[in-house]
């Protein structure tokens, strides 16, 4: 069985690198019929080769289609200037960003609800909670160890995107470089929390944001556009490679409303795609920055990737950059 090491092409000569350790596969055309068939929940490594993904180096702060806008607009930095259009309520944003309620853990989700933003922090202490069957489980003691993290890439380089079922994993997959500091049994009970608990959470933060924190309208005046976040979740179908058929199904997003005679609609669906995992598979410590970094393996980078594609593919008048 061929193994597949950490994906790290960064330039045309890597990629040239990896297609030749892996069959000479260079073009969509090579993958096999089940594969090109696969939705985006089942693309691989060789989908990652095919589609030729390079990865930055850098972390960039922010991403570039959005870096003029925040150099323009963003409403902390240029908060003192009448040419930003965007506003912040600084009350609402100090709650998101400040301290979390006392005892969050142990309130019910009726005090928690009658709190000013209640909503987030129910679906904050949601995820958190403890399940009394992971309470109850022994874990077995295991050696620290450093980790070959072949097969897996940091995510501050992964690609957003993708839906995908969720496997299980013995534990044996993900042991890592984490010292006491890092709870892994806690860690792995996170990773048998539903992905609707995960979906939840990041719907209320997006709420909290662009509804509490942002102010979208001015006063008095009449509101025609709102951006908002989507729950509905959305199919995405397409052809590829001569008319194979492909799909790529998101967990939701970010999508930007319009006022119509009857009421609001969807005007544009993809300003951002969710796709929400339980947990990320593992953690490593690393010792430069002496952070804890989150890894995402070769197979969910395949499908952030593939979401990404297909959903481009079939809104190009929506998404006309590349």
């Amino acid at each position: 069985m061929m193994e597949y090491k950490l994906y790290s092409a960064q330039t045309s000569a890597d990629l040239k690198t990896l297609s030749t350790q892996h069959g000479d596969i260079q073009v969509i055309s090579q993958l096999d019929p089940k594969e090109l068939r696969s939705p985006a929940s089942r693309w691989n490594f060789r989908h990652l080769i095919t589609y030729r993904l390079l990865l930055r180096e850098e972390e960039a702060v922010f991403l570039p289609v959005l870096e003029d806008d925040h150099g323009d607009c963003c409403p902390l930095c240029k908060q003192d200037q009448f040419s930003s259009h965007q506003k912040l309520s600084h009350s609402w944003t100090e709650s998101l960003i400040g301290e979390n309620p006392s005892r969050l853990y142990t309130k019910t989700e009726g005090e928690l609800m009658q709190l000013p933003d209640g909503f987030f922090w129910v679906a904050l202490a949601r995820a958190a909670r403890v399940d009394p069957a992971e309470e109850e489980r022994v874990y077995p003691q295991r050696e620290r160890k450093q980790v070959d993290r072949r097969g897996y890439v940091s995510s501050a380089t992964a690609i957003q995107g993708s839906s995908s079922p969720i496997d299980h994993y013995s534990s044996s997959e993900f042991d890592a470089d984490i010292n006491n500091d890092v709870d892994e049994d806690g860690h792995e009970a996170r990773r048998s929390k539903p992905e609707e608990v995960t979906v939840h959470l990041i719907t209320c933060f997006l709420q909290h944001a662009l509804h509490l924190c942002l102010l979208q309208h001015s006063a008095g005046v009449v509101a025609n556009r709102e951006v908002r976040p989507r729950v509905e979740r959305k199919l995405t179908t397409t052809h590829i490679a001569g008319g194979s058929f492909v799909a790529a199904e998101d967990d939701g997003g970010i999508c930007r409303m319009r006022w119509l005679r009857d009421g609001w609609g969807i005007e544009h669906p993809y300003l951002a795609l969710l796709e929400a995992k339980r947990a990320f598979k593992s953690l490593y410590f690393d010792e430069k920055t002496e952070r804890y970094i989150p890894v995402v393996s070769n197979e969910s980078l395949a499908q952030y990737l593939g979401e990404a594609v297909i959903t481009w593919k079939e809104n190009r008048t929506l998404l006309p950059n590349e």
